[in-house]
């Protein structure tokens, strides 16, 4: 190539390069804090399943429904490190609706749910699942069989189970029945006993261990109405005592424990003084030192049948509602709530903070959300939005093709020797006095 092409096609590609490392620049600049990604995909899509982290950080990932109206008793455990999903057999029982405890031995034990959807009846099965070795193993039943509960492991390494409904298929279709006591599981001696009697039974509330090692149950429903009523458990004296009033009657809402041992609900489902219900984007929290709630900044939407998870710099993540949604970060410093990532349609999924502190979104009720797997990284930064092609960087593109054809053409014997060929004849140099 000639010295004057290889030097315009250099000034031209710096240039195109400049173009190019501007517009790199300001999509980065433009992107919010929090990045999602998609991971491999479930081995089989599920929704009203459970996710539990497992002591080597790998997440299991039990039961559910296929969507289509059969419950699984298929599990498959995550792994982070190599982005791989397991199958890890199945459960004795399928189930749905049930709950998962981590137990001190690092086994895991699943109690209750459903052997299908509605109008299938409620179980009061309960199961182990011991990953050291892969294996499930009957335990001992529930008293009472119920769906849709809470479960919580205590600091003495016991599990209390909160509410949900008994459910029993009999002739004229499904009867619902109030579970009205809650249920202990004692690991060391393998059996089930009740507690003291609770206020109410408190269907679709929320179960939170405080620092302290207390329970604080937060709404639900109990005789078809709505409550905002809240009771604390102290196992050491079995004993349910009397908490301060929620500031607005809800259920089916998410609870996350923040940092400085207070408690954040939000969301779910209201009602209103004529009985009407509705979906709710307040929230508030409570403060177990003064038996306060306080009401603190609304969500930009509603979420019902959502996850909240706190994450490591102290906000929450919230994530899901029964339509397309955006997942939203709740900043407790600022009392200020911002959206994250895109709009996407699921709930009944399940929300796991990994031990890199990143956020295991897995399955959920939508036809494309059931077997889709997304990560959430507090740390990351999400991408600005697309933007055309700049015509300077197309013009420029250009110039340097043009200019190193040229370049090549030139620099080949032949070419050289067919382009002289087409000078016309040079003309001695003359003379003249």
């Amino acid at each position: 190539m000639r010295p004057g092409l290889r030097t315009s096609a250099l000034v031209i590609l710096a240039t195109a390069v400049a173009i190019m490392g501007a517009r790199a620049s300001t999509i980065q600049a433009s992107g919010a804090s929090g990045s999602w990604s998609r991971v491999a995909g479930l081995i089989t899509g599920r929704e009203e399943h459970t996710a539990t982290l497992l002591p080597d950080g790998n997440v299991l990932i039990a039961g559910g429904s296929d969507g289509r109206g059969k419950a699984l008793a298929s599990a498959e455990v995550y792994n982070p490190a190599t982005n791989r999903w397991t199958w890890v057999g199945s459960m004795l029982t399928a189930r749905l609706d049930h709950t998962a405890t981590l137990l001190r031995s690092g086994k895991v034990l699943v109690a209750g749910g459903q052997v299908g959807p509605d109008p299938f009846g409620s179980l009061a099965s309960a199961e182990l699942y011991d990953p050291m070795t892969g294996v499930w193993s009957a335990a001992a039943p529930m008293i009472v069989s119920r769906a849709r509960h809470t479960a919580m492991l205590l600091a003495d390494g016991r599990v209390l189970v909160v509410g949900g409904l008994s459910l029993v298929v009999g002739t004229g279709g499904l009867f619902p029945s109030p579970p009205t006591d809650a249920e202990i599981y004692d690991p060391a001696a393998g059996r089930w006993s009740t507690t003291a009697a609770m206020e109410c039974y408190r269907f679709a509330a929320t179960a939170t261990v405080l620092r302290d090692g207390r329970v604080l149950v937060a709404g639900g429903q109990c005789g078809g109405a709505t409550l905002n009523s809240t009771e604390i458990y102290d196992a050491s004296a079995d004993r349910w005592i009397i908490a301060a009033a929620m500031g607005a009657r809800r259920s089916g809402h998410a609870a996350a424990l923040l940092p400085d041992g207070d408690v954040l609900v939000l969301g779910g489902t209201g009602e209103e003084p004529n009985s009407l219900a509705i979906s709710l984007t307040s929230a508030e929290i409570y403060n177990p030192s003064t038996n306060l709630w306080v009401t603190v900044a609304s969500m930009a939407a509603v979420h019902v049948k959502h996850t909240a998870t706190t994450l490591g710099n102290g906000k929450v993540l919230t994530v899901g509602f029964s339509g397309r949604s955006r997942p939203e970060v709740y900043d407790l410093a600022n009392n200020t709530w911002a959206g994250t990532g895109a709009l996407m349609d699921r709930y009944d999924h399940t929300a796991t903070r990994l031990r890199s502190g990143k956020v295991l979104i897995v399955g959920g009720f939508a036809l494309e959300s059931l077997d889709s797997v997304l990560l959430y990284d507090t740390n990351g930064l999400a991408p600005g939005p697309r933007q055309p092609l700049d015509p300077r960087l197309i013009a420029a593109a250009g110039l340097i093709a043009v200019l190193l054809l040229v370049g090549i053409g030139l620099s080949i014997p032949a070419v050289g020797r067919r382009l002289s060929g087409w000078r016309p004849p040079e003309k001695p140099d003359e003379w003249v006095t």
